[in-house]
């Protein structure tokens, strides 16, 4: 244990050298917040979160889009004290943004939830007719659903060791039939309109990527990118299911999307991907048992069913 932390002490030690000779940040006290990310406290007392990226272009993009975009609710790089956007450490990039003092949000509290819809309406309004010179190009999100879906089928082995085999079938089945059917609607159409009026979404609406105090903040735009903001709110809808009993009457309440973009909007939440990012998240991280896991997402997806059912009605009458 004495190993570890004097091997994070040199780490922490080297860094703050780096960082002042490089972008003369004179640093009194480095803390790591997770992995590649740390708080930091300078000599004058000012507060600033540290970040380690390894794609550049990443980071040009965001210094490009928010010198474009007025710097409320949102929380972008500044500049180093010499002027440096930032600092190459090799393959590694390092950026540094102030720290803003508050809580991240919880779906689980319907405060939060109102809040994050309220602040990612304001952050879609601010952000567009914005162009950037080189904007980096994503496959559009249910290619990338598709690839995950192929991920997924290589654990079907977990499934069936472990008795669940039934459920890997019905996810598979359910993933393949409404990626099949969502992909008719013109998801393409969209994006390269909203790429000629300059459009940009979030792209990670995650819970955490939002702080609180007397505001709300987004923080973290590394998935930032020029395309159509329904995106946001698919990924949105989807995170806020667990904790809203899976209630499709309440979902809607929150009015995320303009009425002419309900269908595409829930035909695109029925894919269960969230089901299945969350499973391969837990495979990444190998520490709790995967029958455990397993018998808690069939609980899950019993309740997605009832979801699913509604919205195939609900989609029928639109």
């Amino acid at each position: 244990m004495n190993n570890f932390k004097q091997r994070d002490d040199i780490y922490i030690h080297r860094l703050s050298s780096f960082f002042y000779d490089e972008g003369e940040l004179a640093i009194r006290k480095m803390t790591p917040v997770k992995k590649h990310v740390f708080y930091t406290e300078t000599v004058s007392g000012d507060a600033f979160i540290l970040k380690r990226h390894q794609k550049r272009d990443r980071i040009e993009q965001q210094w490009d889009f928010f010198e474009q975009l007025q710097k409320m609710l949102f929380v972008p790089f500044q500049k180093y004290p010499n002027g440096k956007k930032f600092l190459a450490d090799g393959n590694d990039y390092w950026t540094i943004a102030p720290f803003i003092k508050g809580r991240k949000l919880h779906y689980k509290n319907e405060k939060d939830r109102n809040a994050a819809v309220e602040t990612l309406h304001y952050f879609h309004n601010k952000a567009k007719h914005i162009y950037v010179s080189h904007p980096i190009k994503r496959d559009l999100f249910l290619v990338r659903w598709e690839g995950r879906l192929n991920t997924f089928k290589k654990t079907a082995p977990l499934f069936k060791d472990n008795g669940f085999e039934m459920l890997y079938k019905d996810i598979l089945k359910t993933m393949a039939l409404h990626l099949q059917l969502a992909a008719r609607l013109s998801w393409e159409k969209d994006e390269k309109e909203a790429r000629l009026k300059g459009e940009w979404l979030h792209g990670d609406v995650a819970s955490h990527n939002f702080i609180q105090n007397e505001q709300t903040f987004m923080i973290d735009f590394d998935l930032l990118r020029c395309g159509s903001q329904l995106y946001d709110y698919i990924q949105l809808g989807q995170r806020f299911l667990p904790y809203i009993n899976w209630d499709i009457g309440e979902l809607l309440a929150y009015e995320m999307v303009s009425e002419r973009d309900v269908k595409k909007w829930l035909s695109a939440i029925i894919i269960p991907s969230d089901v299945i990012r969350e499973w391969l998240f837990f495979l990444s991280r190998g520490s709790s048992p995967v029958k455990q896991y397993l018998s808690q997402m069939e609980k899950t997806w019993n309740k997605h069913h009832f979801f699913l059912k509604n919205a195939k009605s609900m989609l029928k009458s639109i």
